[in-house]
This record gives structure tokens, sequence and C-alpha cells, in this order.
């Protein structure tokens, strides 16, 4: 059996999670900590872009100076040395490694056509409104927020870091 693919010597990869148009997101283990956590990676492809990789990091700056319960924390930055998608050659890809959040997107509620009582619509909007809030008064706007960036628990509600900007 193949070992696990390893990145930063402690963290495992695992399935993937989540694609957008700038990263993959993907299930891990933190084997130091034996704890699950999310592992978000620049595409390959525009890994060797300067752009892409400052805002990378910027990013990933923003999302580490909050601090609340309704914004996935960030536990870790790094990079490794992965084969470029399009030519093959070797690139520095960052990656962020972050909370897990076991739940569902509002995106998936909401295309299934599942009814959302009352009651549920004010905890999310509520727990959303007030970790933007947070960030707003942190001096960091989030620039995607929408059904796919709010994740849904028994807990609450997270919103997952995607597109931070620091004013």
């Amino acid at each position: 059996m193949a070992e696990p693919h390893r990145i930063g010597g402690r963290y495992e990869i695992g399935e993937l999670l989540g694609r957008g148009g700038m990263a993959d997101v993907r299930k891990g283990t933190d084997i130091r900590l034996g704890r699950t956590v999310a592992i978000k990676r620049l595409r390959t492809d525009l890994a060797s872009d300067a752009v892409f990789q400052a805002r990378f990091r910027r990013e990933a700056q923003s999302a580490a100076s909050l601090n609340h319960p309704s914004i996935v924390s960030v536990y870790d930055t790094g990079e490794e040395m992965a084969d470029d998608a399009g030519s093959g050659q070797p690139v520095a890809q960052p990656y962020i490694v972050m909370e897990y959040v076991a739940g569902r997107t509002l995106r998936d509620i909401l295309r299934e056509g599942r009814k959302i009582l009352p009651e549920r619509a004010l905890e999310i909007t509520s727990g959303t409104l007030a970790a933007l809030d947070y960030s707003h008064r942190a001096g960091i706007i989030h620039r995607d927020i929408k059904p796919a960036n709010v994740m849904l628990t028994p807990a609450g509600v997270s919103i997952t870091l995607a597109g931070l900007m620091s004013r």
C-alpha cells in the first residue's frame, strides 16, 4: 500500500473537499497533533505566478489575524515543491492549514431544495453577520461571501476563508 502524501512533514493529504478558481481544499490530518484539518493549496498552474502567490499569502495572513467562533481558524502555512500541471516544471506550491469544519455548506442545503425554518435562517444570518462585522472591524473584507463559503454545523455557522482582503 502506498504511503499517504504528506506536506510540511506533518500534514497527510486526504479527500478533496472543494475546488475554487485559485485553490483546492482537501481534508487532512495533522499527525503531530492528531487532529483533522483542512488544507488549501494554490493550484499548481498558478503557483509559478508571483501575483497569485502574493494574493494567496495575503489571504492566509489576513485570515490568521482573525479569532472568531464563526470564522475558520488558520493553524499553519507553508509551501512544498510540486510539478506545475501545465509545464511539468517544479514550482513552490503554497498551502494553508486550517480548522476542519464538519458540516455542510449553505449552498448544498439550498440546492437540495430543503426548507430552512425561520429560526434557523435567523441563526445563519446572525452568525454570518457577526463574523463579517468582526472581520470588517479588524480591517479585513471578505470579498466572496456566498452560500458556498458558509458552513453550517449543529454548533452554528463558520465562514470559510476565500477572497479575504486587508483594507
